[in-house]
């Protein structure tokens, strides 16, 4: 009896308490130790309909942000599986939008990014694949808090598995590795916060 009032309390408690808020992870910090909150911003960019792509296109919507590249042999096709996985269960949501950049701008071409985007079966409009210059890329990468560079015999890059949440005022809420199924869950649920 002791145990089912007990497991009871613990519900009603779990019930009743709200999710702690999510961070804001986008900020930098001057030498005066002073915390300076920034937007996630574009320009530059293009998309895998060869359309213009910038910070307007983003309004008041959800982002899953994340870098990668066609020809990838190791990380990417497992985060794009994953990655579909989110965009599925998110499919009837207007307010969220996937963001993959191009690390790789020389071989993924318009046209290459239009048949990977169709390959996932997901709506253009639900899933943006975005290239720009190395160096405007480079720069995008900074806003994450992520980099890459090409392995030394340029068959691979070295980038991460992690993919940024950004909030509809373009501030970055979280980081999650993909490949790993409790951060995706994780993600997931941060998103139904995000969107509630």
């Amino acid at each position: 009896m002791r145990l089912i009032l007990g497991t009871l309390f613990i519900l009603l408690l779990s019930c009743n308490s709200k999710r702690n808020e999510l961070p804001v992870l986008s900020y930098t910090i001057n030498d005066l130790g002073e915390k300076t909150v920034y937007k996630i911003t574009y320009e530059g960019f293009t998309n895998q309909l060869g359309d213009s792509f910038s910070s307007e296109d983003l309004e008041g919507k959800i982002i899953i942000a994340n870098f990668f590249f066609t020809r990838c042999p190791s990380i990417c096709p497992p985060m794009r599986t994953a990655l579909i996985s989110v965009a599925e269960d998110f499919s009837e949501n207007k307010n969220l939008i996937l963001v993959s950049h191009t690390i790789d701008p020389k071989h993924d071409s318009v046209s290459v990014l239009k048949s990977y985007a169709e390959a996932t079966e997901i709506p253009f409009k639900k899933w943006q694949f975005l290239r720009a210059s190395e160096a405007q890329t480079k720069a995008q990468a900074k806003q994450y808090m992520t980099n890459f560079k090409p392995n030394e015999d340029g068959s691979d890059f070295y980038h991460s598995s992690f993919v940024a949440l950004v909030d509809k005022s373009q501030h970055i809420r979280g980081f999650y590795n993909v490949l790993i199924e409790e951060d995706l869950t994780r993600l997931k649920m941060d998103i139904n916060q995000l969107l509630d």
